[in-house]
């Protein structure tokens, strides 16, 4: 085991397995995990999960340990209810799958209809209940632990990249209300019970109403007092009654399941989920103990073409989720991450409190070099000059090409799509081959393709390209990152936070969320000890928090004392 392996294993075990790691790149963390839970398995704990954020990195752990079970959620599978239409199992009201021929017995691994073919989206989860270790995404752990409760408190686990549990809990409990869903449902609901469709209508009628209050073609948070009112609305609604009345008519084929499965998904919600998205609204306002844990905002459009179906929407954005993930932790809960950050914020964001410590690297610093140039401009929306981002942006171009013509390629990572764009632009001026999705292109095949030689730069956002994007071996060594991924000031969320915390106290988790956000990009070509890469962050905004955000191991590699020209010299010399 490696040095770093060890003392994990030494915190872990100190800790009674409740733990939180920051280990530097290469440690391989994948491995302490396992060991962890390996272990709680022979003692015949369980049950045992590690819990990752994304389906790639649940399939990356089944490789590097087989015996290991893994468990997707319903959109990785086909629904076989429907075997003449291209339908995943997320799409289908789950209200249906009890009484499908393909659906496994969770009990006792049948089939209902001997000699069907069985789902395989429950067919994988009866495997999963009869494993030792499940391997999953942070969204599946956190439905079937909330709101299905498929297993019980787990005895272990271990979160891998927790810096990313709050957003994606975030992600998975946000949703949104529709007018066009919302009439669908109203027309199907008249033939089901019709008290329930004229209910659901003067919802509908009120939500319009409310959102054509606020401007056209941007988000708009909605006032205290209206969200009070559409909850006044869905409280008539008896859906204890529904939900007895669509199954009786699904019962009794009076719903077309094959043409009506997205209304019935719609309804399914509204009939079994309404309590919950109930409270969500609820949540989006203050309340005597406590400022709003959700926000809610509206968003529509003067005028919608054929081809477009939705004109008026809902948007309802969980926030403050620390709790909920506190909920679901195991009394064992080993969480790391190559980015903790402050962790005071890390738990504020997440919940997860436990013993924090950071571990060394034995990565030789010499391999690597941050530069913070000392002539390029802050791009802050109040401090650029209407021209900076694009002069800059051409200064980029050309460094890629002087990286080119001595055989290095470079991954340049932007926040909008706008300034992706805008550089694409500009190496084509430059003569240099740059890379990047759009156009039905998708973002991991175009990386893919760069992997495997092709191209001069490789070109992304923040979102696509930021995180879970492994260059290794100099694939590219050199990585451009442009500016902090600080919200928009008109953005609803943004707007949230100041209205949230008076005191200012939301910069500390905005600079906290966007220094993870730049150790993470720092850390796209250097993936082990032997990696050699150099990181150049444009902005001067950069300047007031990264050489503070950077572990002490790698401190001595900061340099912001050369100018953007002197910063590619420098580079060479490591490089060679």
């Amino acid at each position: 085991m490696k040095p770093n392996q060890v003392e994990a294993a030494e915190l872990i075990e100190k800790n009674d397995g409740r733990v939180t790691l920051e280990l530097p790149t290469g440690t391989g963390k994948t491995a302490i995990g396992y060991s962890f839970l390996k272990d709680m398995a022979k003692m015949r704990q369980g049950p045992l999960f590690y819990v990752v954020p994304t389906k790639t990195l649940v399939d990356q752990v089944v490789r590097l340990h087989p015996d290991l079970t893994p468990a997707y959620g319903r959109g990785e599978f086909p629904c076989l209810y429907y075997p003449d239409q291209e339908i995943r199992a997320d799409q289908i009201p789950t209200i249906l799958c009890p009484g499908c021929d393909h659906y496994i017995d969770q009990a006792t691994g049948k089939v209902n209809i001997p000699g069907a073919k069985p789902c395989p989206y429950y067919l994988q989860k009866h495997q999963a209940k009869q494993s030792k270790i499940v391997v999953c995404t942070m969204a599946f752990y956190l439905f079937t632990q909330l709101f299905s409760k498929e297993w019980e408190e787990p005895a272990g686990l271990v979160l891998d990249e927790a810096h990313r549990m709050a957003e994606v809990v975030r992600s998975v409990l946000s949703y949104e209300i529709t007018d066009y869903h919302l009439w669908r449902a109203c027309d199907l609901l008249s033939s089901i019970d019709e008290d329930a469709s004229a209910k659901l209508e003067r919802f509908a009628n009120m939500m319009i109403h409310i959102i054509k209050r606020k401007p056209a073609h941007r988000g708009t948070l909605l006032e205290d007092f209206e969200i009070r009112e559409l909850i006044e609305l869905l409280d008539e609604i008896d859906t204890s009654s529904l939900e007895r009345k669509l199954n009786k008519a699904i019962a009794d084929h009076a719903v077309d399941l094959k043409a009506e499965h997205e209304v019935l998904k719609q309804i399914s919600v509204i009939a079994r989920d309404l309590r919950r998205y109930m409270r969500s609204l609820e949540y989006s306002v203050p309340e005597k103990s406590r400022q709003p844990l959700n926000y809610t905002y509206a968003y529509y459009e003067e005028e919608i073409g054929e081809q477009k179906k939705v004109q008026h929407r809902l948007v309802i954005k969980a926030y403050y989720v620390a709790p909920i993930i506190e909920r679901i932790l195991s009394p064992r809960t080993v969480a790391y991450s190559a980015t903790i950050g402050n962790q005071q914020v890390f738990e504020y964001e997440t919940g997860i409190r436990a013993p924090f410590y950071t571990l060394g690297s034995d990565f030789p610093v010499k391999n690597t070099r941050i530069f913070m140039p000392t002539d390029t401009p802050n791009l802050a929306v109040k401090a650029r000059n209407r021209q900076d981002r694009t002069k800059v942006l051409r200064r980029v171009a050309k460094a890629c090409h002087t990286f080119k013509k001595k055989g290095h390629r470079s991954l340049v990572v932007v926040i909008s799509n706008e300034e992706r764009e805008k550089f694409l632009l500009l190496c084509e001026e430059e003569k240099v081959a740059a890379l990047s999705y759009g156009n039905g292109k998708p973002a991991k095949e175009v990386a893919a393709k760069f992997r495997d030689g092709a191209g001069d730069v490789l070109v992304g956002t923040v979102r696509q390209y930021g995180e879970g994007l492994d260059l290794p071996k100099q694939i590219a060594p050199i990585i451009f990152m442009l500016r902090p991924g600080y919200p928009r000031p008109n953005d609803p969320g943004t707007q949230f936070e100041e209205r949230r915390f008076t005191n200012g106290n939301v910069w500390a988790i905005r600079n906290w969320r966007v220094m993870i956000e730049a150790l993470q990009v720092r850390g796209r070509n250097i993936r082990s000890a032997d990696d050699l890469g150099v990181t150049f962050f444009i902005s001067q905004q950069f300047r007031r928090f990264l050489l503070g955000s950077l572990p002490k191991w790698l401190e001595e590699a900061y340099q912001g004392g050369f100018t953007f020209e002197e910063g590619i010299k420098e580079a060479m010399k490591v490089l060679k």
